[in-house]
């Protein structure tokens, strides 16, 4: 029979319709649409338990995703991440859930390279940044060690040592973000503004050139949003998709590669026909005070001057120049508080600034940042960090800050560097907090006013409001990706219906059908009432209330292939308002094929607004919020679900 045990009450009922029936598939549809069954099975999950055999496990959980897919649609099925069947699921077309916020999508489009475990041995320096070794990474560790016969460096950064690392960093939980905002001080200092090391970069595959509108306000002005081709007059359709430079000679010009030139092959690279200035510094058109978010000391603002320019009737300046006012790098004759230097603790966000937050030195901070430039510098971007788990509400804010890193050094969509977060296969891409404050029932108790995070010269988008309508929101205008998608099964679409399945989650046409957990993080009272006890056929995994265990995933997907000749075959689907086409026989094929390594070919675009990695997230709840730019918020002060975390630029629907 094996060593796995299961749901007693499960294990006896799937038997006995087994028996009786002979197709597994049948037997599954039979139980699970009976109530009676189907509630006593229930009742037994994290009771009494019974010996099961891994071939009938790998054949119950074949059965169970089959019939689900063919009745209720691939979305109804989900996988963390983690555990060991998520490529399965990710496959056949379910939801694939990751424990983090995806700020990586907001900074490197829904493309965004995620290195594969075995790409790590190929970075120079390596930073495990927040707890990577309890559940999120230690199957992979051995990666990290090979990299380290090769000469790799390290560092580890979280609220507890690690034994893998050659240095270890050991900062105040939730304070990540300070520590990150702080090298980037550093990096944007001494490797962009005293030498330009990375200057080539930045033009090419960055936002830092890009032009971005300046708002004015009473006492000053705020940043808006991107120009585009709009406000330089052009009607086109998709006009204001378009983003512009200041090419040489003060001439606005609109380059290659953003997503307004996506369905134009000669326009759709990274080519550029100019020099785009990087900074309006120096170019004659004076300066303006610019008011920045400050959350170190609450809601506040921050003072620091930027230089202009003026297109048409609008002021505006680069990103790169938003970046050094944010991060508090001076030049001479701007307006503002400006930071004296590097020890200097009062001003945002200099190493000195960080360490009463942080607990890591100024000097410690500034050293880190160094080595990773300067690695990054010599070894073309082999730089790589691999988050973890955050002991902040504000995990999405920190990870941004993070990404930053990456950006200003050029260590992304090269082998050896790049965010080396949890690897998410599959067109449906899920965050887990996310999936469950819907699915699990949590927003029917949360009271929380999403307006009380906005900063305090926001727009007030957010007075009043709940997080799920919020929530339901995003998803509606394509910012938000949340499955199940429809009210009917995607199987039987062929054009997008009117109803949203986050609309009425608790209608039995939208629950989530079978779910894998890779460990018990997410089982709460609400889990268990509203999942456990209500929603799902089946529980699979690391849970005192799962029916049954992991199933090797091989015998997984084989019992799945013989039972979808059956009853599945190839099917069409409609994702996000395309067709997919599957072919469900040849899953096994399909996971037995190896990922190739996270390289981005030549002169393709990203698919964000500009066509390149941003620091600088432009929507409207970004800029309510204060974190359009990487920012700081300390711990303590976070909402179970945020804004921030449902959207991406501008133009990125669907």
């Amino acid at each position: 029979m094996g060593g796995s045990r299961g749901n007693a009450v499960l294990v006896g009922l799937y038997r006995e319709a087994r028996s009786r029936l002979a197709d597994p598939v049948t037997a599954w549809a039979q139980l699970t649409a009976n109530p009676q069954l189907r509630q006593a099975y229930q009742r037994g999950r994290g009771n009494e338990v019974a010996p099961v055999g891994d071939d009938e496990v790998a054949e119950l959980v074949a059965a169970a995703h089959v019939h689900t897919i063919a009745a209720y649609g691939p979305d109804r099925v989900a996988a963390h991440s983690t555990s060991m069947i998520s490529r399965f699921v990710g496959l056949i077309g379910g939801a694939v859930l990751v424990d983090q916020p995806l700020a990586a999508r907001q900074v490197f489009g829904p493309c965004s390279e995620v290195p594969e475990p075995a790409d790590w041995e190929q970075a120079a320096y390596a930073i495990m940044w927040g707890e990577n070794d309890r559940a999120i990474r230690s199957p992979d560790a051995h990666w990290l060690v090979a990299g380290r016969y090769k000469g790799q460096k390290v560092v580890a950064i979280g609220s507890h040592p690690m034994r893998l690392s050659d240095e270890t960093i050991v900062v105040r939980s939730g304070t990540d973000a300070a520590l990150a905002m702080a090298m980037g001080h550093v990096l944007l200092k001494e490797f962009h503004l005293e030498r330009p090391a990375f200057a080539e970069h930045a033009k090419q595959r960055t936002d830092l050139p890009f032009l971005v509108r300046l708002r004015e306000r009473a006492d000053g002005y705020v940043a808006h949003r991107f120009l585009n081709a709009a406000d330089l007059g052009d009607t086109s359709p998709t006009a204001t998709l378009k983003t512009v430079v200041l090419a040489r000679g003060g001439r606005p010009v609109v380059p290659n590669g953003s997503l307004g030139f996506r369905r134009d092959p000669a326009r759709w690279n990274l080519t550029l026909e100019t020099d785009p200035a990087l900074t309006m510094y120096g170019k004659g058109g004076g300066s303006v005070e610019l008011l920045l978010p400050r959350f170190d000391e609450g809601s506040g603002v921050l003072r620091r001057g930027v230089p202009v320019v003026r297109v048409g009737d609008h002021v505006v300046t680069t990103v790169y120049d938003l970046l050094l006012a944010q991060y508090g790098v001076a030049r001479d004759d701007l307006p503002g508080s400006w930071p004296v230097d590097y020890e200097d603790a009062r001003e945002p966000y200099t190493p000195g600034w960080q360490e009463p937050i942080t607990g890591v030195s100024a000097s410690r901070a500034v050293k880190v940042a160094r080595e990773l430039g300067e690695t990054a510098l010599r070894t073309g971007g082999r730089c790589m960090i691999m988050p973890g788990r955050l002991g902040t509400e504000h995990a999405d804010t920190a990870h941004r800050a993070m990404l930053a890193l990456l950006v200003l050094t050029g260590s992304a969509g090269v082998r050896g560097g790049g965010w080396g977060g949890p690897r998410g296969e599959g067109e449906r891409v899920v965050e887990t907090g996310i999936y469950f404050y819907l699915h699990a029932d949590r927003w029917r108790y949360d009271c929380t006013d999403v307006g009380m995070l906005s900063w305090q010269l926001g727009e007030g988008l957010f007075n009043d409001r709940a997080p799920w309508p919020v929530l339901a929101e995003a998803v509606r205008e394509g910012w938000l990706h949340m499955a199940p998608e429809y009210d009917r099964n995607p199987l039987d679409l062929v054009s997008e219906p009117g109803r949203r399945a986050c609309d009425e989650p608790d209608d039995p046409r939208n629950w989530p059908r079978v779910l894998t957990l890779a460990h018990g993080d997410q089982v709460d009272p609400c889990f268990v009432h509203h999942l456990v006890n209500g929603k799902l056929d089946l529980l699979v995994g690391a849970s005192q209330y799962a029916d049954v265990p992991l199933p090797d995933v091989r015998m997984l997907a084989e019992a799945f292939g013989k039972l979808a000749v059956e009853h599945l075959g190839t099917r069409r689907e409609l994702v996000r308002g395309h067709l997919v086409e599957r072919n469900y026989p040849e899953t096994a094929a399909l996971l037995a094929a190896v990922p190739g390594p996270a390289v981005r070919p030549e002169g393709m675009p990203w698919l964000t607004l500009t066509g390149r990695m941003h620091t600088l997230v432009d929507h409207d709840w970004m800029h309510e919020y204060g974190e359009a730019l990487p920012t700081y918020r300390p711990p303590g002060t976070g909402q179970h679900i945020k804004p921030t975390v449902m959207v991406r630029h501008r133009g990125q629907e669907g």
